[in-house]
């Protein structure tokens, strides 16, 4: 098994060094018939300028003069046939390249040069063969309507769809420019001329832009509650340089926000990152922790512009330079650190809560007595709560009062006491029961939501106050009874 293996790779390798040769001799062979042809035609020309010469003289039979233009012409037609043969009716424009980048805008963009070059050209000028006034080789100089378009699994990605040369001259680079409708890293180069279409896949190289690294993030703007966590992810891609470690700084970010850089896929944070050789691309997390209540640098409703930027050594150096006491940089400092950078927003929203505290959750009343109760309602929030109302749930027959029954606003850290009348009816049975106390409110046109309260009253039996009386007066007589008749027998 393992001879006829070898066997069949040494077959292989001479079929595949045959086809070789043969196609490097079937381009000399037809190199050779091309000159021989060239040859053939000088030859003819001076035997049809001498005979050209002779008729004028009349020294010349007009059917020799015949014969000999014949064979000049189909001297030349030999020619312009060895001479297509040999050059081939296929136009070669390859791909020079195709380059990435990225504006300050941050829009993406591809630059592909396009190179026209011919072999056969450059073969004929070495061997000095040129027959213009016979075959014209303009349509060889210059190939004229190129049609470029950029593709990514079939589909165009590009803006425009379709870019057009109007002439591409030989040995020549034209560049075209298409704005990125997709971030990809690769794609297909589709160019269309002289009737046919020829696709060339690559990846993109990557262009010197104004940022070395290019931060982007879908979500630029964000809300978050006070006392609460944003997320913002972030896609960094590098573009040429050489430096390959960059530091992650932000700035203009309150110093009461604190954050962290993220690895999303190992949830390790980071401060600096670093692209290995042949990655280019890398995903990250962002994630900014709000304090718990409102000042003067983080407000309530404003919005919080801040940066993200990623730095060399040399640019980091820069940022140090530039930072004051508040740690503040304006845009234009931005921009001349030339670095990789992007714009983000927060705007804190305030949280609405509602604490609502009572004394006693536990009250017994006899039977045709009620349930007089405090409780305290409490903002304790971020944010003012509005048309504040307490409900109960009560057991069958049971009705209730509340003052107020409504509280129209109630600020931050502010409380208010309301009074609740439980009345249960006149037949109420002896025994244990449930009320629920509930409360709404809304915040911002938010429901907010708040713990519900159980109040647990027993109700015992009514106390019969004139049959008390009654008995004790009775024992009472008994017991001055028992005495006098104690007394009047020890006297006997």
């Amino acid at each position: 098994m393992k001879r006829f293996v070898k066997i069949m790779a040494i077959v292989t390798l001479f079929i595949f060094c045959g086809n070789f040769i043969h196609s490097q001799e079937s381009q000399t062979l037809k190199l050779l018939a091309l000159k021989k042809a060239q040859l053939r035609l000088q030859e003819t020309q001076g035997d049809f300028d001498r005979a050209l010469k002779l008729k004028e003289e009349g020294l010349i039979s007009e059917e020799d003069f015949s014969r000999t233009r014949t064979a000049h012409l189909q001297a030349q037609v030999s020619y312009q046939e060895a001479l297509f043969t040999f050059l081939g009716s296929e136009a070669r424009i390859s791909v020079a390249s195709a380059v990435k980048y990225q504006d300050k805008a941050g829009k993406k963009y591809v630059r592909v040069s396009l190179h026209y070059s011919s072999k056969e050209l450059k073969e004929l000028s070495k061997l000095n063969i040129s027959a213009e006034d016979l075959f014209p080789l303009d349509f060889l100089k210059e190939i004229k309507d190129v049609y470029v378009s950029l593709r990514s699994e079939g589909k165009i990605v590009s803006n425009p769809y379709e870019k057009r040369i109007s002439s591409l001259p030989l040995e020549t680079e034209r560049e075209v420019n298409f704005q990125l409708l997709k971030d990809v890293e690769s794609l297909e180069i589709n160019v269309f001329y002289a009737g046919k279409n020829e696709t060339t896949s690559v990846y993109l190289q990557k262009g010197l832009s104004a940022n070395i690294v290019t931060v982007n993030s879908a979500q630029f703007s964000q809300e978050a509650d006070l006392e609460s966590q944003a997320t913002y992810d972030l896609s960094l891609e590098k573009f040429s340089g050489e430096a390959n470690i960059f530091r992650l700084k932000v700035v203009n970010l309150p110093r009461q926000i604190t954050y962290e850089f993220v690895d999303p896929q190992t949830q390790a944070r980071l401060s600096q990152i670093k692209f290995t050789e042949g990655v280019t691309r890398m995903q990250l997390s962002l994630r900014l922790y709000l304090p718990k209540n409102a000042d003067e640098q983080v407000v309530i409703d404003k919005s919080i512009e801040f940066y993200i930027l990623a730095l060399d050594e040399e640019q980091s150096a820069k940022l140090q330079d530039m930072l004051t006491e508040d740690s503040s940089v304006n845009p234009n400092e931005i921009e001349d650190l030339k670095a990789g950078s992007v714009t983000l927003e927060l705007i804190p929203r305030g949280v609405g809560k509602i604490e609502v505290q009572a004394l006693n959750l536990y009250h017994e009343i006899k039977v045709g007595e009620n349930v007089n109760m405090e409780v305290r309602v409490k903002n304790s929030g971020t944010r003012l709560l509005n048309n504040i109302r307490i409900y109960t749930d009560l057991p069958l027959k049971w009705r209730v009062e509340i003052k107020p029954d409504l509280i129209a606003t109630l600020a931050q850290n502010k409380e208010e006491i309301v009074n609740l009348d439980f009345i249960p009816p006149e037949d109420v049975s002896v025994g244990d029961y449930d009320l629920k106390i509930r409360t709404e409110c809304m915040a911002d046109n938010q429901n907010v939501e708040s713990e519900d309260k159980i109040v647990r009253v027993h109700i015992g039996a009514k106390t019969n106050v004139l049959g008390i009386t009654i008995l004790i007066l009775l024992l009472i007589g008994l017991l001055v009874g028992i005495v006098v008749f104690g007394i009047k027998l020890t006297r006997r």
